[in-house]
């Protein structure tokens, strides 16, 4: 089964809530809810691949403040199954104002507001990770 590395950012606003992204079309788990990311590419860091990923996806700038945790997640489900490692890295806003591109819609939520999103199964544990470091 082929593996990827993939990183997330855990996003707060001056409220303390977190931004969560609606999967796009032709995406695994479309319609599903995430914290943005992306694949890290060889030779890249972590830190680097966040930073890049959301200023991709969302044209925005960001800086990684905290380590939060990792996931694993198989995709099996598809027809051409992949297993995931989802690095997770609270960041902080430097620039812009999250223009979506990939995904369809984004909300700001508390932490304990997450329950209400169907959040894709790799981004799971995140919310966990997001409770242990609330403050």
């Amino acid at each position: 089964m082929k593996h990827a590395e993939v990183v997330c950012a855990v996003v707060r606003n001056e409220r303390g809530e977190v931004l969560c992204c609606k999967r796009g079309p032709g995406r695994a788990h479309e319609g599903m809810w995430e914290f943005p990311g992306g694949k890290v590419e060889p030779s890249e860091s972590h830190e680097q691949t966040i930073v890049r990923e959301i200023k991709e996806e969302l044209k925005t700038t960001i800086e990684p403040i905290r380590y939060l945790g990792k996931s694993y997640y198989e995709y099996t489900d598809l027809d051409k199954p992949f297993s995931i490692t989802m690095y997770a890295y609270e960041c902080k806003l430097i620039e812009g104002c999250f223009e979506l591109t990939e995904h369809t819609e984004k909300k700001w939520l508390k932490i304990k507001d997450l329950e209400t999103l169907e959040l894709a199964p790799a981004d799971l544990p995140i919310k966990n990770f997001l409770r242990i470091f609330q403050n």
